[in-house]
């Protein structure tokens, strides 16, 4: 595998930047109750992606890693394309 150079790899770590921030609070589409808190932006070694890391602050708080798009993806349910994450004011 070819690796993207240091450069491309900073830049769509500010892209995401743009969009998800790091320190929020933000809740899941399935449960409005349960919060959880953006930890770092990192890059997924295997496939060069940009991932947000983010911590439960419920329970055992446990940290999460998903795919950036993921994250800021939509989701179909029944009354329409809702976000996956909702940042909290």
């Amino acid at each position: 595998m070819v690796h993207i150079p240091p450069e491309e790899l900073a830049q769509k770590l500010a892209d995401v930047e743009r969009e998800v921030e790091v320190g929020a609070r933000y809740i899941h589409y399935k449960d409005f109750t349960k919060e959880y808190i953006v930890k770092s932006l990192a890059i997924l070694e295997a496939t060069e992606e940009v991932g947000v890391i983010y911590e439960s602050q419920y329970d055992k708080r446990i940290s999460f890693i998903r795919p950036a798009a993921d994250f800021c993806g939509f989701v179909e349910i029944d009354s329409g394309s809702i976000p996956r994450f909702t940042k909290l004011k």
